[in-house]
């Protein structure tokens, strides 16, 4: 057995041990930090709405920080963590864009085949990337590339945690290279400029500590 797979039964065990009054306290903590991370997030859109093209970075942060709030709570794998991490940034992209969530589901099980293996990962990546840049007509095209190099660039985050030991301080330094990549994605052509990005992500913080 792995010691990936050996930490994973563990965690099950432990989770098995655990008593209701347990499972209700962490539900609790966890219904709290969700309620934190909508109350940052209705301010932070307030205060930025006139600003063009920000509303899907601040809809990320909140998508962020309730996928690593409910990792912290659950004690998930780093895998766990990666596959709900890439599926809310589906569910996100597809509701800005209009496209339907299966295009980037498929996407997404393309990279699935080979996630862990850098190398393949660039070649899947270049691959789709040659595949959407040759369609005619394709409307969806540019959207698609674009969530092609941020799940990328993702699965090389969340593989170099891999590589090493599975806890959480090391899967907290992940959520902010994750940040940093789709602050890099959305600040392309400088729409919108990624001072505007910084500045929402270090509001957003603050307000989730007041």
């Amino acid at each position: 057995m792995t010691q990936t797979l050996k930490k994973k039964f563990n965690s099950d065990i432990e989770r098995k041990e655990k008593s209701f009054d347990e499972y209700y306290n962490e539900t609790i903590v966890t219904n709290e930090k969700m309620k934190i991370v909508d109350i940052a997030y209705e301010k932070i859109k307030h205060k930025y709405e006139g600003y063009d093209q920000t509303e899907a970075f601040i809809e990320y942060l909140r998508s962020v920080e309730k996928v690593f709030a409910q990792a912290e709570t659950d004690k998930w794998s780093v895998e766990k963590t990666q596959d709900e991490m890439i599926r809310g940034e589906i569910y996100i992209i597809s509701q800005t864009t209009g496209i339907d969530e299966e295009i980037f589901n498929k996407i997404y099980e393309e990279f699935q085949e080979v996630s862990g293996d850098v190398e393949k990962i660039h070649d899947v990546a270049n691959k789709l990337i040659e595949k959407y840049s040759n369609i005619k007509d394709c409307f969806e095209c540019e959207d698609c590339r674009n969530f092609i190099v941020y799940v990328k660039e993702a699965l090389f985050v969340f593989s170099k945690t891999m590589d090493g030991d599975e806890n959480f301080d090391e899967l907290s330094e992940v959520k902010m290279q994750l940040i940093r990549i789709q602050m890099k994605q959305m600040a392309i052509d400088d729409r919108p400029p990624i001072e505007i990005l910084q500045d929402i992500y270090d509001d957003f913080v603050g307000a989730l500590k007041k």
